[in-house]
C-alpha cells in the first residue's frame, strides 16, 4: 500500500520533476501529481510508509521550487492523518436549512415574559380625584 503526502504552499510554476528530485532522496516514489487549477499544492506517493515519514520530517518547512513548502500526511493513512489532505483554511460551503429557525417560547421562567392566564382586558375603576 502506498503512502500519500500532501505538499502545500507551492507556487504557480511548481514542476513535478523538481518535486520528484526533492522527494526521491528519501525513498522510492510511486506517483507525483501537481495541481494546476487551482495551483499551489501537490500529492506525492511513497511505496514505503517509513520513507514518507522521513520526507515529512525533513521537507516540511524546506525550500523547494523557490517556496517554503508544507508537507504532511494525506487523508489515506487513517489514524496517522495530520491534515486531511485538503489545504488548511478551505472548507466546503455549509448548507443552509430551508426550515426557519425555531423561536424561543416566551413562557420560560423569567417574570418579564410570563403572560397572565386570563386574556380578558384589565378593568380599572376610575380613581377619585
Amino acid at each position: 500500500m502506498t503512502t500519500k503526502l500532501y505538499v502545500g504552499n507551492l507556487g504557480r510554476n511548481a514542476d513535478s520533476s523538481e518535486l520528484e528530485r526533492a522527494f526521491e532522496k528519501f525513498g522510492r516514489l510511486s506517483k507525483v501529481w501537481v495541481a494546476r487549477n487551482p495551483p499551489g499544492f501537490a500529492f506525492v506517493e511513497y511505496e514505503d510508509y517509513r520513507d514518507a515519514e522521513e520526507a515529512v520530517r525533513e521537507l516540511d518547512g524546506a525550500n523547494v521550487c523557490d517556496r517554503t513548502i508544507r508537507v504532511e500526511f494525506s487523508n489515506n493513512r487513517g489514524g496517522r492523518d495530520r491534515g486531511g489532505g485538503r489545504p488548511r483554511g478551505r472548507s466546503p460551503p455549509r448548507r443552509r436549512s430551508r426550515t426557519p429557525p425555531r423561536r424561543r417560547s416566551r413562557s420560560f421562567s423569567g417574570d418579564r415574559y410570563k403572560r397572565s392566564r386570563s386574556r380578558s382586558p384589565i378593568r380599572r375603576s376610575p380613581s377619585p380625584h
